[in-house]
């Protein structure tokens, strides 16, 4: 699909205007995926802030999105930019999966997470669950130091470490699901 710029507004408490380095590690590496490989059906963006990662995943992949963020006005933000740049993207006010506009549309073949440590932690086992066999999964949102956490608790669930980006203190790491 043809990528035209995103038109952002970011809201009151809606992180993700785009500036932060997690969040250029995660357009990175959803810029990275190679549609001839794998094309996802259903994307979830846990954390979406402003829902630019959301838009990013409809506009490149033309398929169905969910954005949930636990911040009522990052939601009304996501909804507003989507509409504001002709994408269609689901919502969801919600703390992990259990909204049923989430669940009714998992098994997702990518979830993407710019997050904080402790809810990729907290979230694991929910994730690992919602995400579809040769599923991919996408996170930031965390340090350098507290990434080794991260993976072990991924690893342990059976997620495989496909790549590792890093832009100054921030990492990214993308998973493939057997």
């Amino acid at each position: 699909m043809q990528k035209h710029e995103i038109t952002l507004y970011a809201g009151a408490d809606a992180f993700g205007d785009g500036s932060h380095p997690t969040t250029q590690l995660m357009l990175a590496a959803l810029d990275a995926i190679d549609t001839q490989t794998f094309l996802p059906n259903a994307v979830c963006d846990m954390g979406c802030g402003a829902g630019l990662l959301a838009m990013r995943a409809a506009q490149r992949f033309g398929c169905k999105v969910v954005a949930v963020d636990i911040e009522r006005t990052a939601i009304e933000a996501t909804r507003e930019n989507a509409t504001r740049n002709g994408l269609v993207v689901d919502t969801a006010h919600s703390d992990g999966f259990t909204h049923p506009i989430i669940m009714a549309h998992a098994p997702y073949d990518l979830i993407l997470m710019n997050i904080l440590e402790e809810p990729l932690i907290r979230l694991s086992v929910d994730v690992v669950n919602n995400l579809a066999a040769d599923g991919v999964l996408i996170m930031s949102g965390m340090l350098l130091w507290q990434s080794e956490n991260i993976i072990n608790v991924y690893q342990e669930l059976g997620l495989s470490l496909a790549h590792r980006l890093q832009r100054g203190d921030w990492v990214a790491l993308a998973w493939q699901k057997a």
